[in-house]
């Protein structure tokens, strides 16, 4: 027989949905990255310059804005913590491990965003090296870097993902 729910299972499944809801946002934001990715013009030889555009600053704004959404949400994930602090000391440990990896997470999205700005947005336009000439670029290429910038972004997701997932199977069993 099932018990009842306890008063904090109600605020964990609203967090876990919301990290869900957080989750599917970054996966269809990486996704119109990935493609605008390929969009992003840069050749030494003629001079053409990588720039950024409306859409891929909206984009990225985009990410900023869920960024700081999951940022703000740490308090929500300290109460999750704190109401499921009763458990077993693993499940405790699985959470916390779950929210630090969530915190890492979008501090390394981040990080790969403002890169990718700085590179975008460089005075003379000539912050990417060319593909040729002695050895391997030093830096990458922006669209490779916004490819990057997805990746840390679907990373994020599946850690918000399985840390909400990680709460809800810990909070049932309570």
């Amino acid at each position: 027989m099932r018990q009842p729910p306890q008063p904090g299972y109600a605020a964990i499944a609203r967090h876990a949905a919301a990290a869900v809801a957080r989750a599917a946002r970054l996966r269809s934001l990486a996704r119109e990255l990935r493609r605008l990715a390929g969009t992003i013009k840069f050749n030494p030889t003629t001079g053409e310059r990588p720039v950024l555009t409306p859409a891929l600053a909206g984009l990225l704004s985009a990410i900023d804005e869920v960024l700081g959404d999951i940022e703000r949400a740490s308090a929500e994930r300290a109460s999750d913590e704190t109401a499921l602090a009763p458990l077993e000391d693993t499940v405790g440990r699985q959470i916390r491990f779950a929210h630090e990896a969530v915190e890492r997470s979008a501090q390394v999205t981040s990080a790969a965003i403002s890169v990718l700005r700085g590179e975008l947005s460089a005075a003379d336009g000539a912050s990417v090296d060319a593909p040729y000439g002695h050895g391997a670029p030093r830096r990458h290429h922006p669209g490779a870097l916004c490819t990057i910038v997805a990746e840390r972004a679907e990373n994020l997701a599946a850690a918000l993902e399985a840390a909400a997932i990680t709460k809800m199977n810990a909070s049932a069993t309570r």
